[in-house]
């Protein structure tokens, strides 16, 4: 649930959608009426609903939203149209900091949290927590002395037992092995045209992945890969092919971004050279936009085909000639300055782990920074000291 968003840009109206349609918990979903006791019972419960997501396939929690009962009283994981939205907390900012500290302290492996109180009428909040299907797994709750591996079945809490524990390990390591090893091949296949004097492959995949999990005849899905506009076109027809779905960046040459039925995307860019007798020159900063335009169409492709993180990124640069690196010129408008020289050869980049590609600039910066320190700068010039791009 809301996959394509930031916890911090959902409003009111979003909650209250999910409620009047009186979308019924599941694997991914779990709804609390009220904040957790600030005793230690209520301590515990927390951290135990929270691995719990971790250790299945992620989820949202949202507390604040009450359930319709049955006959006995007992509550049914369907949201209640009729009672009050969200609850009130004096201090919604102190409530998320406690619980993200309780996380740190107390669920090993470290498990990254996104939370947010959506303010709701009659100054009330809904909290809203995310926890990412981890790559981790199993995470453990350990909390006054005792060692806990919840996990969850449909809208139940249960405890793994110890098959189940090592099945965990050996599956989550095999998937993350594998996804990763999968994109790295199909970057390093690619093979530049004889007229190519520089390439870029940028790739991305569910760690989750498997065959046949994107519909290449969705609408949505169609649509977003024609949208794909990684350094090109806004709109080009989406065409079939034997992977899946692929589309040309611009008309004029063979850039082409490829989605996968497996959900990987990989995209084939042909980078603008500047050539001056026997130099040839490349712009870095020109790979910075097209590496963080292709996880913003990424993302929307993925939202489209209901694929959930986490993902794997990775890239790799071809080069068939000495290729220097050129920078804007300080204080000269419009002139250029050469910077460090790579020679003939390829180039892959680490593979960067991502639980989602909603923050994009921190998932590119890493490959970004790497990229221009091998033309012998520190890192990109589009980042500030924040890590927040500033172009």
């Amino acid at each position: 649930m809301w996959e394509d968003r930031r916890l911090r840009d959902i409003a009111e109206a979003d909650v209250q959608q999910i409620v009047n349609a009186e979308l019924e918990e599941h694997l991914q979903l779990e709804y609390k009426s009220a904040l957790y006791d600030g005793n230690d019972q209520g301590s515990k419960e927390s951290l135990l609903d929270i691995c719990m997501f971790a250790n299945s396939g992620g989820g949202v929690l949202l507390i604040g939203i009450s359930e319709q009962r049955d006959a006995n009283g007992q509550p049914t994981g369907v949201p209640d149209p009729n009672a009050e939205l969200g609850i009130e907390i004096p201090n919604p900012e102190m409530v998320l900091q406690a619980y993200d500290a309780r996380v740190i302290a107390n669920i090993q492996d470290r498990l990254p949290l996104e939370s947010y109180a959506i303010p709701v009428a009659n100054n009330r909040y809904v909290v809203a927590i995310r926890v990412p299907n981890s790559v981790s797994k199993p995470h453990r709750v350990y909390y006054r002395g005792h060692v806990y591996f919840p996990s969850r079945r449909e809208r139940q809490r249960y405890e793994m037992d110890v098959r189940e524990i090592k099945e965990m390990v050996m599956r989550t390591a095999s998937r993350l092995e594998e996804s990763e090893d999968k994109l790295s091949t199909s970057l390093a296949a690619a093979v530049p045209q004889a007229d190519q004097s520089c390439s870029l492959i940028v790739g991305s995949i569910p760690v989750f992945w498997q065959n046949f999990m994107v519909d290449v005849r969705s609408a949505q899905v169609i649509q977003r890969v024609s949208q794909f506009n990684a350094g090109g076109r806004n709109f080009m027809e989406a065409t079939y092919n034997f992977n899946g779905l692929q589309r040309h960046i611009t008309v004029n040459d063979d850039s082409v971004v490829q989605v996968h039925r497996d959900g990987m995307i990989v995209l084939h860019r042909r980078l603008p050279l500047v050539r001056d007798g026997a130099r040839v020159g490349l712009r870095p900063t020109g790979i910075d936009i097209v590496v963080r335009a292709f996880v913003q169409r990424s993302s929307e492709v993925y939202t489209a085909a209901a694929i959930s993180g986490p993902f794997l990124l990775s890239m790799l640069l071809q080069t068939v000639s000495n290729t220097t690196a050129l920078y804007p010129m300080p204080g000269a408008p419009g002139a250029e300055e050469p910077g460090g020289e790579i020679s003939a050869g390829s180039y892959p980049f680490p593979v960067v782990q991502a639980d989602t590609f909603l923050d994009v600039d921190k998932v590119i910066r890493p490959l970004c920074d790497q990229l221009h320190q091998m033309f012998g700068r520190d890192s990109s010039p589009f980042f500030n000291a924040e890590g927040v791009w500033n172009r």
